[in-house]
């Protein structure tokens, strides 16, 4: 599979219009920016925070355009077939090379078809408890769990497939307890129904469920996250709470497609760990609840490549399809 992949990028390289690879004129007009998914979620925000410095930086506009719809492959498939010149630069996730499993007749492959540029930002993924589930901490949970093995618990994610869908599945497996999975469209639903009792337990981002665990409408058994988050320092990991080496992350980066020249892709990525470095930027990140990630290409290979092995082995054994 791996080798398919990679020898379908560099036919894609061979095969894409010719285009100069001067970096030091780059960019010498408006960039395209395309966002995946509708204004004022976690994408668009983490993607406008971080590329209006590097607009900034470059010394011309990066110009968002929010491609939303079907998983973001509508957005993305755009991204796929641009000009790879670097005009038109998107902002997708650590999840986007699961979408082939997910959606069947993708045209596009985000394995052959994109490029990574860098690293934006990360958001820690929480195991969180509504006041209808008797468990302060995580291992109030997993005794109630192991208890009540003929009635699983329902937990609440913002959509099927979404990676805290599958959080929450690879949680019940490590934890060994029984976990009926209940789709949202979106966070607040899931959030609103979780406060009111309507679900016991949820999988969500750390930023939408820590003011109202602070509020002490929610309890936040753990972080799935190696290790505990900067935005709540407070809050065990999962792995350290009670199911060790359980670990569930997800980032958010920038792609352009493929062939485009690597001159380019390189001033792109200087001036993105550039604007991620700059206090004001991390900031603004942080006060939105993302943490600014800088992986070297290298590092973000590796760690992609680890989380697309286990998460498709949980859609595969899970028969798990897009909504």
């Amino acid at each position: 599979m791996e080798r398919r992949a990679f020898a379908l990028a560099a036919a894609a390289a061979l095969l894409a219009p010719a285009v100069p690879a001067r970096a030091e004129s780059y960019p010498s007009r408006p960039v395209r920016l395309i966002v995946p998914y509708p204004p004022g979620g976690g994408t668009d925000t983490v993607a406008r925070t971080v590329f209006e410095h590097v607009s900034g930086l470059l010394g011309q506009p990066f110009v968002v355009e929010n491609k939303a719809g079907a998983g973001a492959t509508i957005g993305l498939g755009d991204l796929a077939r641009s000009r790879p010149d670097g005009y038109t630069v998107g902002v997708g996730g650590s999840s986007d090379p699961l979408l082939p499993l997910l959606y069947d007749k993708l045209s596009f492959n985000p394995v052959s078809d994109l490029a990574f540029v860098a690293t934006l930002a990360t958001v820690p993924i929480v195991l969180v408890a509504g006041p209808s589930l008797p468990a302060k901490n995580l291992q109030e949970l997993l005794a109630i769990g192991r208890a009540r093995r003929a009635q699983p618990i329902s937990y609440a994610s913002p959509g099927a497939a979404s990676p805290h869908h599958l959080a929450g599945i690879y949680f019940g497996q490590m934890a060994g307890i029984p976990l009926v999975h209940v789709p949202y469209k979106g966070t607040a639903q899931a959030t609103t129904d979780l406060i009111g009792g309507h679900v016991p337990l949820a999988v969500l981002g750390l930023p939408s469920a820590l003011t109202f665990e602070r509020e002490g409408k929610l309890r936040i058994l753990g972080v799935a996250s190696a290790q505990r988050s900067a935005l709540a320092p407070e809050v065990p990991t999962i792995s350290e709470a009670g199911v060790p080496g359980f670990s569930a992350g997800y980032w958010f980066h920038a792609t352009v497609r493929t062939g485009t020249p690597q001159p380019i892709i390189a001033r792109l990525r200087e001036a993105v760990i550039k604007a991620l470095r700059t206090p004001a930027v991390a900031e603004s990140l942080l006060k939105g609840g993302f943490e600014p990630v800088t992986l070297s290409p290298a590092e973000a290979e590796k760690a992609l490549k680890e989380d697309t092995a286990r998460w498709a082995r949980v859609i595969r054994e899970n028969h798990l399809r897009g909504s």
